[in-house]
């Protein structure tokens, strides 16, 4: 388990490197303000009903693979390094930049499903390092990691524009990240 002064340390990290470019850029660059530009204002019982039935389908899938068909064991120590950065920031900082930002901005000059794949490909990019660092870049797993993030991306990007919210998004991959730590 990871000492709390660490988690916080990461937390922060991630917060200047992630968050703050992106208001930053958002109040300069698009001369707006960052709460209504990212969609983190409105749209909440449109948001509430694509949340929900996203997050019960995910559940379900993850629960059928991993308990029925891998015969995997849920495990409920996650700690506060993982509640703190895997699923509660994690979920906001990746968001804010990946839907929020760059596939809004990139919806302004292309079509939606081409912004939404090369923002789930730009979204499979960040999570190499992770990959490498933990020792999980050898064949066959990286192909299938590569290949669940991709989907993933592609899926919080649809959720994003048809619930013209990011909060939704923002909560399912959070939930995505709780599940991935209860089974790892």
């Amino acid at each position: 388990m990871e000492p709390v002064p660490r988690a916080i340390t990461s937390a922060t990290i991630k917060i200047v490197i992630w968050v703050i470019p992106v208001i930053l850029l958002v109040i300069i660059m698009e001369k707006s303000k960052p709460f209504s530009y990212l969609l983190l204002h409105h749209n909440f019982r449109k948001s509430l009903k694509w949340t929900g039935w996203v997050s019960l389908a995910l559940i379900l899938f993850y629960f059928v693979i991993n308990l029925i068909v891998l015969n995997n064991n849920i495990d409920f120590q996650i700690g506060f390094n993982g509640w703190l950065n895997t699923i509660l920031l994690v979920g906001i900082t990746e968001e804010i930049v990946f839907r929020g930002f760059l596939l809004r901005k990139l919806m302004d000059s292309f079509r939606f499903w081409i912004a939404k794949t090369v923002t789930a490909l730009l979204f499979v990019s960040i999570h190499f390092p992770i990959w490498f660092y933990k020792g999980l870049f050898e064949f066959p797993y990286i192909l299938s990691s590569i290949l669940t993030v991709f989907v993933l991306g592609i899926i919080f990007g649809f959720v994003y524009k048809k619930s013209n919210s990011l909060w939704s998004v923002i909560i399912i991959h959070s939930l995505y990240n709780l599940l991935v730590l209860l089974f790892y």
